[in-house]
């Protein structure tokens, strides 16, 4: 059974500091059996970065009709009357980007964003700067707390988590300069000011293909191919916490490299052919329509 204590130490020597600002995606599963469940990591977390450390996790909407409404897709009438409006007081969170970030929304002094479908949680001194503003249509790119975490010399940490889970990378995707990137649109229950729910289209990029190539189902997207391709220079840490192997990057350094990483291989004038680079999954760039 581990302990707070003994999982404060683990993050500590993986690399976690005082006052650092750290991004968690967890797996509860993976770091196994825990003193007080998922409530002491939170704690440990906490402690790990101290009373000046921020953490942030990835809550998005337990509720959120982003399939139901996407590129054009429109619930029924009865569906929309009833719909209850995203709260980020109240809302729970998507149980797929892990069980901790609802224990994280319940922590005090707890913020969360605006934006429904991508809504951040952040626990500390920076927790309000990191969640506010946040409008439809920067959901993960310019303008959003990903944007504000990875300014602020943002840590990311997998606690057990693969790496197509590392959300900064989603930041490259989105201020990379390369053509043909997928966008989507879909629609949020908002809570307007006279407490009736409105309805809002929002249109942002694809967070699940950046490119067609990286949308195949079965194959690594964009975020997987960058994280595989970035943990081969060594420039992360790696470690046990509990029974979790984990990975704790850099923001800034990570995402440059993505931003790199994609503008090398798929920008106008690609230097590197993609298929060299990536195991044929993408084509080179131009042949995209």
């Amino acid at each position: 059974m581990h302990t707070r204590k003994a999982i404060t130490e683990a993050l500590q020597k993986l690399g976690v500091q005082t006052g650092d600002l750290l991004m968690v995606h967890a797996s509860l599963k993976a770091i196994g059996p825990v003193e007080g469940g998922a409530e002491t990591v939170v704690a440990a977390l906490r402690s790990a970065v101290g009373p000046t450390g921020t953490v942030m996790g990835y809550a998005s909407w337990d509720r959120s009709p982003y399939e139901e409404t996407l590129n054009g897709a429109r619930l029924d009438d009865e569906a929309r009357r009833t719909w209850l409006p995203f709260d980020p007081a109240t809302a729970g969170t998507y149980r797929g980007f892990g069980l901790l970030n609802q224990f994280l929304v319940q922590a005090p002094g707890a913020r969360r964003s605006a934006h429904p479908d991508a809504s951040m949680v952040a626990v500390g001194p920076l927790a309000e700067t990191l969640t506010e503003p946040h409008e439809l249509g920067h959901a993960l790119g310019e303008g959003s707390p990903v944007e504000r975490f990875v300014r602020l010399g943002g840590k990311a940490l997998l606690l057990g988590a693969p790496l197509n889970s590392v959300t900064a990378l989603h930041y490259a995707e989105a201020v990379a300069d390369i053509p043909n990137k997928r966008w989507v649109t879909y629609e949020m229950p908002m809570l307007g000011r006279d407490g009736e729910v409105a309805w809002k289209t929002a249109s942002d990029y694809d967070s699940n293909g950046i490119l067609d190539c990286f949308a195949i189902e079965g194959k690594p997207d964009a975020v997987e191919t960058i994280a595989n391709a970035y943990v081969k220079l060594g420039r992360h840490r790696e470690g046990v916490v509990g029974f979790a192997q984990c990975y704790l990057f850099d923001a800034q350094d990570i995402v440059t490299f993505g931003v790199t990483y994609l503008e090398k291989h798929f920008g106008t004038t690609p230097i590197v052919p993609p298929h060299e680079a990536v195991e044929r999954s993408c084509e080179p760039s131009g042949r995209y329509r």
